[in-house]
């Protein structure tokens, strides 16, 4: 429930414009003592003042915030413009939030979600929040929440719509290991995030199933973009030339990881085998193109938008949702008989 101005007047025991007044910063008609009673106990409810009518609240503004790392990566402004369809026929406005993987610009877009008194915030998490104040008025804040994509500890209470990452890495690796060999190795994303360790639980189901056992040489970590896949590719092949599959943590490492192996002159998939997840657009329109686990981007976007309505609506989901994934064979491996 979110706290208005009227709750804090009544909290105080004073009027509406005198909390008002102390809102914004103006000094006649305020004692110091009141002044400090009323900045307590916002302090304490974690009241966030409307920075469009800061004397006014609003309880519903149809709006609602999309936090996501990075719009230009094709699989969030799917998703995005999932939760754009959703929002716009149900008579909502989307305030896109960019927080690039940033644990502190993520906060600052928070901010100004809550003071924009959003209805509602579907959340791709770049990590905990590393601040133990803002932690609790996140919390005091008590503003519907929908993680997608990711999970963090600081939104385990909160339900939301994700793919079964394990699935989805274990899916990758046990083609790539129907190909016949062993020496497959496994390109992550951002170490210790829920979706690149995950990705990695399925990898190693898949690998130690197969009997094989996991090589730690053969696992390396980066970032999700085209130049960590690039970059890290060439230290792999470097000190491990027996590599025959790379399963990439998404579509866009695994893009780099294909540049790479062209500008050493490995062929793609006749020498190595290329494998990643998410079946962005340009997936299929590079050269070989991508075999990939495919998860429904713009599904995950309307479900998050489904499901946010729903809570602000007071219609609440006591279980997380679960998108299927699907695997996309074509050319950056070879074919199965």
């Amino acid at each position: 429930m979110k706290i208005t101005i009227n709750d804090i007047a009544k909290m105080a025991n004073v009027s509406k414009a005198t909390v008002s007044r102390v809102i914004n910063n103006k000094e006649e008609g305020v004692s110091e003592e009141t002044r400090k009673r009323i900045l307590k106990i916002i302090d304490e409810v974690g009241y966030v003042p409307n920075s469009n009518a800061r004397s006014i609240t609003v309880s519903e503004t149809k709006t609602i915030g999309l936090v996501i790392p990075d719009v230009r990566n094709h699989f969030f402004a799917e998703l995005a413009r999932g939760v754009e369809d959703c929002s716009s026929e149900h008579g909502y406005t989307v305030f896109l939030c960019n927080s690039d993987m940033n644990i502190d610009k993520q906060k600052n877009y928070l901010n100004a979600l809550f003071e924009k008194r959003v209805d509602g915030i579907i959340l791709n998490a770049s990590g905990d929040f590393k601040d133990k104040k803002f932690r609790n008025k996140f919390y005091k804040i008590d503003i519907p929440v929908v993680p997608i994509d990711r999970k963090t500890k600081d939104l385990e209470r909160y339900k939301g719509v994700f793919i079964d990452n394990v699935e989805a890495g274990y899916k990758a690796t046990k083609y790539l290991l129907s190909g016949g060999y062993e020496n497959i190795a496994y390109l992550g994303g951002t170490y210790g995030i829920d979706t690149t360790m995950k990705r990695f639980e399925g990898y190693r189901k898949a690998i130690e199933e197969a009997g094989i056992k996991l090589n730690p040489a053969y696992v390396v970590y980066g970032d999700y973009s085209i130049e960590s896949g690039y970059e890290k590719t060439f230290t792999l092949i470097k000190n491990n030339k027996e590599i025959k599959g790379i399963f990439a943590g998404s579509d866009i490492i695994a893009i780099g990881v294909i540049k790479a192996l062209k500008d050493m002159n490995i062929l793609v998939p006749d020498e190595v085998e290329v494998i990643g997840i998410d079946n962005i657009d340009i997936s299929q329109l590079i050269t070989p193109s991508l075999t990939t686990v495919a998860q429904p981007a713009y599904e995950i976007g309307y479900k998050a938008c489904e499901k946010l309505l729903n809570y602000i609506n007071f219609k609440l989901d006591k279980e997380d949702e679960y998108l299927p994934t699907k695997l996309i064979v074509r050319n950056s491996t070879r074919k199965r008989t």
